[in-house]
């Protein structure tokens, strides 16, 4: 079986489309964390900062990143992906704190969790491929 090279455009057009509105959401949420990391405790400013953000990725992910039609169920397990995602993101931010490094650093947690949303997204968003039947 050969792979549709189809596919492999499919999976850049949406990496592109990923990096654009994850970029805004970034660039927006990482702001928001460092302003807020110095106004209260760091996993405080992480968690409204990440709710700020899963808010805007999973309106903005299925359709125009995706470009799927996301359904409740979709969205939801998107939500719960990034929920294990948030607490990745804890863990760097409690190595960052341990190492007494300053609060503008806790925007290095996008590091990792960036590129493990996209995973997600790819992964609830697929196309949905029929199967073929069987000639037999």
């Amino acid at each position: 079986m050969s792979e549709d090279p189809r596919q492999g455009r499919s999976t850049r057009a949406a990496a592109w489309r990923f990096l654009i509105v994850g970029g805004a959401n970034t660039v927006a949420t990482t702001a928001l964390l460092i302003g807020l990391s110095y106004l209260m405790p760091s996993w405080l400013a992480y968690t409204i900062a990440f709710a700020a953000g899963l808010i805007f990725s999973t309106v903005f992910a299925a359709r125009w990143v995706f470009t799927r039609d996301g359904s409740h169920r979709a969205a939801l397990v998107y939500a719960l992906c990034y929920l294990v995602i948030y607490f990745v993101g804890l863990l760097v931010i409690a190595g960052i704190r341990a190492l007494d490094w300053p609060e503008y650093l806790n925007g290095l947690s996008v590091i990792v969790t960036a590129p493990l949303g996209f995973v997600a997204g790819r992964i609830v968003f697929r196309e949905r491929q029929r199967e073929e039947p069987a000639d037999g």
